[in-house]
């Protein structure tokens, strides 16, 4: 622990352990003794401890003057600048944050600080730093207006229907007003501002999440087309411009859902007049349980990460085990000694040099022989053993399906979420086998390319439209194209355009024989045409693209062993002594020496 600086106030700034904190009490290593001495005077208080923190977006990344100013700013807001806090930067994560814990009894008057409206007053401080500071301005409840003015947030949506609000406390069930809500709020915003809007579309939207618009005395109601004894809710309630007069002024007079077009349970019509219902409202879903299930699935968060630890520390520590001796060594000797004496009895046998030769040949032969199916036994023994699951690291899912085995709850429960993936990521049907190949999980955000539509499926699948039909798919992974050879390749083209964006880790084109030559030979087009280079990492597709020239290899056979029988080593034998006698007699002046052999 270092102090670093001690104002005039009393205030320190002390470095602990890497973490900037800042205090008003003597010490930061007395400080929980000096606040609980404090607190301890004021019995009627029973929550003395008041915490916060303050968080910046990534785009502003403020010095540590400027956060302490905004601790000091805020509890003064809070009626808490003479009271003993201790305030600590966390630069942790992606967010620059500070953590302030302070004591709401008042260390000489002993009062209990008030601690109503915090949030309020928090959101109000926050707005006031940012216009201070010039920082990026945060969601609350409190918004700075055009003159420069801190104001309240107005309420975008209506409010919640009281019998809604009911229901769900009541019954604990989701009101089809809150599932409307959820399902269709965002895209009817965007569809209601349309210029050209037309009563399929609107139906459209609607029908697919299970909901109908029909009349209801003099307005409109919103139906659920599976739960006919459901209460409709007025459709003004999901969006104010969402009345029969507003709507009749703009789109012509009222079609029922018959007349607009024409209903299917079918989620693959791709029909033009088709109205899809794909999904449904299930009143029989827990409302209340909403908060109890982000509990559970933070607490499920926190149990993986300490499981990805422990495998993380079974990894780092494994030691891989030793394969225990086979007498590899002795017999590799054995066979040696073996040949060596065999061709030792060779001398003793042949006197003929020529004769002995050719059997020491044979012996060296069967000795080769011997020794690579020895080698090959003791290396098959060899994979026998690294291969078994004791004797090797295992990977992330086996382990884990290990500790599953010993009742690991956490284990479980990622083994579930491993499930729950694979069969969302099969909700998609692969659309091509021709495709740029990316590296694993290298997602991107749809991008607007010129010509394409572009919508994203529930397991995270984005798909690029033309005239209706699906010329793109992006699977992170994976960028499939259904026809590639369209168009002069358009949509290789436009797939090319996609792969750019992504990380470049790994990328390659991967399908049948002519799609993979068409890709290549439009890289150079692409690459001369767009701004950024296609950065292809498959080596032979790197050639035929262009970035790399090919090896030139010398196919000519060397040769580095020659068998040959007894009469062609003799008549090579003859050849050698006709040369040698030749380069005696026929010797150049000053150029050749002769030199006895």
């Amino acid at each position: 622990m270092h102090t670093l600086n001690i104002d005039d106030d009393g205030r320190q700034r002390v470095l602990f352990d890497g973490v900037l904190c800042e205090t008003n009490n003597f010490s930061l290593a007395t400080a929980a003794v000096e606040m609980n001495a404090v607190a301890s005077q004021n019995t009627r208080c029973k929550d003395p401890v008041f915490h916060y923190i303050l968080s910046w977006p990534t785009s502003d990344n403020p010095n540590q003057d400027e956060v302490f100013d905004s601790v000091r700013h805020t509890l003064k807001s809070f009626g808490m600048d003479e009271h003993q806090y201790v305030a600590a930067i966390h630069t942790d994560t992606n967010n620059i944050h500070c953590h302030i814990a302070v004591n709401r009894v008042h260390p000489v008057t002993y009062d209990t600080a008030d601690d109503s409206f915090t949030r309020l007053k928090l959101q109000r401080a926050c707005r006031e730093l940012e216009l201070k500071y010039d920082w990026t301005p945060t969601n609350g409840c409190y918004v700075v207006d055009e003159n420069k003015q801190i104001v309240y947030k107005k309420r975008d949506e209506p409010p919640v229907p009281q019998g809604s609000v009911a229901m769900e406390y009541y019954a604990d069930q989701e009101s089809l007003h809150s599932y409307a809500m959820r399902t269709c709020s965002d895209d009817l915003e965007k569809l209601i501002v349309k210029d050209e809007l037309t009563w399929f579309e609107l139906h459209k939207l609607l029908v697919k999440q299970g909901l109908k618009l029909d009349k209801k005395g003099k307005g409109l109601a919103i139906y659920s087309l599976d739960e006919k004894d459901i209460t409709p809710i007025k459709a003004s309630h999901l969006h104010p411009d969402l009345t029969l007069n507003c709507l009749e002024d703009d789109l012509g007079p009222f079609e029922q859902l018959e007349d607009a077009g024409r209903y299917t349970l079918d989620t693959n019509d791709e029909g033009d007049d088709a109205l899809i219902h794909m999904y449904r409202y299930e009143p029989h879903l827990h409302k209340r349980d909403e908060d109890a299930r982000a509990a559970r699935r933070e607490a499920r968060a926190v149990a993986r990460r300490e499981l990805f630890d422990r495998y993380k520390k079974y990894s780092n520590g494994y030691k891989r085990p030793k394969m225990e001796g086979t007498e590899a060594t002795s017999q590799f000797k054995a066979l040696s000694n073996r040949y060596a004496w065999k061709k030792e009895q060779v001398r003793f046998v042949f006197d003929d040099p020529l004769i002995r030769k050719a059997v020491y040949r044979v012996l060296e032969a069967e000795r080769q022989k011997e020794f690579e199916s020895l080698k090959a036994q003791i290396k098959q023994e060899r994979n026998a053993f690294y291969s078994h699951p004791s004797n090797r690291k295992l990977t992330k899912q086996e382990w884990v399906g290990q500790q599953a085995l010993k009742q690991d709850q956490a284990a479980i429960s990622c083994l579930r979420g491993w499930s729950y993936r694979y069969k969302r990521d099969a909700l998609t049907p692969p659309l091509s086998e021709n495709a740029i190949v990316c590296a694993v999980a290298d997602d991107t955000k749809p991008y607007n390319i010129q010509g394409y539509e572009k919508s994203v499926s529930r397991d995270g699948t984005i798909q690029y439209k033309q005239d209706g039909i699906i010329q793109i798919q992006d699977k992170g992974s994976r960028l499939e194209i259904a026809d590639p050879y369209a168009q002069n390749g358009l949509h290789i083209a436009g797939a090319m355009v996609l792969a750019v964006e992504k990380s470049g880790e790994k990328m390659l084109f991967s399908g049948d024989t002519e799609f993979v030559e068409s890709a290549c030979d439009l890289v150079p087009w692409f690459n001369e045409e767009g701004k950024k280079i296609l950065p292809l990492t498959e080596p032979q597709q790197r050639v035929m693209a262009g970035y790399d020239k090919a090896e030139v290899r010398d196919d000519a056979f060397v040769a580095t062993h020659r068998i040959v029988d007894e009469e062609t080593y003799l008549a090579s034998l003859e050849r050698n002594e006709v040369n040698d006698n030749r380069e005696r007699h026929d010797l150049k002046h000053k150029k050749n020496t002769y030199r006895p052999r």
